[in-house]
Parts: structure tokens; C-alpha cells; sequence
């Protein structure tokens, strides 16, 4: 299948099973996993679905338990799917989003405070000028 083909079923399978982790799932805990991206093997038997979780903490033991649920969230996407088989799933914690919070962290530092505070002094006077 084409790159764009593969690429239209990964968004399919991301907006599916966000739906299926929201709405159809039992486990409270799955609510707050947010599904950043699906990558599908080439022939759509496999997709690798990468995950953030938000309070970061336990994350290890939910990604297990997602995992374990595999086989739920792969029968109810084979539902809406109108493929032959319906792919493997295997969930995996993207720690992309706890990498750039680190960098945010550590540009706070090392920026000089008085440039945040010049910013919010000339956003004031945007607003004092526009009324």
C-alpha cells in the first residue's frame, strides 16, 4: 500500500481507538492516556500506537495494562475497519512531551526573568491601546 494509504488508515486507527479509550473502555484510568500517534506496518498488520499520559506518574503499569487490553481495542477497531485482518496492536509510552516539558524547564532557567516580565508589561500596553 501507498505511504498516503497507510498513512490515512493510521489516522483512522488514532481517532478510533481515542474514541474507543474514551468512551467504550471500563478502566477509568485509560482516560487519561492521549494517543500522539499510530505507526502501521506496511501491510496493516501491525501498528505500533504510541501513548502520553498525563499525570505521568504509573505510567509503566498503565502502558501494561493497555497492552493487555490489546486484544478488546483491536475487536472493536476490526468493527469500523474495512480491512481483512485487523491490526496487532502494541501500545508504547512517547515520552516526547516530558522531554520538550524538560526543556521548557531548563530555558526558564537560564532566561533572564526580566524578559518575561517585558513581555507581559508590552502585551498591558497592546491592550490598553486597542481599547
Amino acid at each position: 500500500m501507498k505511504k498516503s494509504g497507510r498513512s490515512s488508515f493510521s489516522t483512522l486507527v488514532l481517532r478510533r481507538l481515542s474514541e474507543i479509550l474514551l468512551f467504550e473502555s471500563k478502566d477509568p484510568r485509560f482516560r487519561k492516556v492521549t494517543i500522539s500517534r499510530v505507526e502501521a506496518a506496511p501491510n496493516m498488520s501491525s501498528a505500533r500506537v504510541h501513548v502520553t499520559i498525563f499525570p505521568s506518574t504509573g505510567q509503566q503499569e498503565l502502558v501494561d495494562s493497555l497492552n493487555k487490553a490489546a486484544g478488546f481495542f483491536s475487536i472493536q477497531l476490526g468493527k469500523v475497519l474495512k480491512t481483512r485482518n485487523t491490526p496487532q496492536l502494541t501500545f508504547v509510552y512517547d515520552a516526547g512531551f516530558d522531554h520538550s516539558d524538560e526543556i521548557e524547564i531548563l530555558l526558564r532557567s537560564v532566561l533572564p526573568k526580566d524578559s518575561d516580565q517585558s513581555e507581559e508589561s508590552d502585551l498591558d500596553l497592546n491592550t490598553e491601546t486597542a481599547d
